[in-house]
This record gives structure tokens, C-alpha cells and sequence, in this order.
């Protein structure tokens, strides 16, 4: 999920594109993809970190409580360890920088997945 219509379509071809990865939805905010993922059951969820009306740091706990067995990627342009620390508390399991899409965001994806459910 994108506040940014161009970044959500990057995002979707990166994952349409690779075999192993069916995108069965996307959300402008985090209250969106609060409200669809419950009929989706998606197995990895993208969460942007800055976005209006929630933010991918506020959506992690109430997704993780809904769907507790998905993985999330925390997807920012901000960097630093204050960021990777909250994310972790907010119970995401990756962060990945959007500089590094095209080289990290699928490597990390695969990774979480072939782990399995998320504990």
C-alpha cells in the first residue's frame, strides 16, 4: 500500500512480473488495507511508511491482529534505526528503502516467505 498512485503501480509490476508473487490487491492508506485485507488473506503485505490517514507503522498491529500469520514489509524513503526500532515494535518484520526496490524488496519478500507463516 502507496499514498502514490505511480509508486503502487511500480510496486505491482516488480511483483506481477516475478513467478512466484500474485498481487491480489493494493490500498492508498493504511486504513484501506485495514479494511481489505480481511477478504483478500493476503501472505505479505507492503506498508508504506508515510501516508495520511494511517501510516504503515499504525496499520502493522491492527493487521497483525486480524491476520496474524501475515508478513509486512515496512517500504520508506527515511532511513536510520529510530525507524527500524518501531517497526519492529509495531511488529513488522522487514523494512525495506524505496531506493533499493528494484535490488531488495523481492529478495526480501522471498525471504519471509519461504520462512513460512509469521510468528
Amino acid at each position: 500500500m502507496d499514498d502514490n498512485g505511480t509508486m503502487r503501480y511500480a510496486v505491482r509490476r516488480l511483483f506481477n512480473s516475478h513467478p512466484k508473487f500474485e498481487v491480489c490487491g493494493e490500498a492508498e492508506h493504511g486504513r484501506e488495507a485495514v479494511e481489505k485485507a480481511p477478504n483478500l488473506l493476503p501472505d505479505l503485505i507492503i506498508l508504506d511508511h508515510s501516508m495520511p490517514v494511517m501510516n504503515g507503522l499504525e496499520a502493522a498491529p491492527l493487521l497483525l491482529k486480524l491476520l496474524p500469520e501475515v508478513w509486512l514489509i515496512l517500504f520508506t524513503v527515511h532511513e536510520g534505526q529510530e525507524l527500524r526500532r518501531l517497526a519492529h515494535i509495531a511488529g513488522i518484520h522487514a523494512v525495506v528503502l524505496k531506493r533499493d526496490a528494484s535490488t531488495h524488496l523481492i529478495a526480501q519478500a522471498e525471504a519471509l516467505v519461504a520462512q513460512g507463516f509469521a510468528a
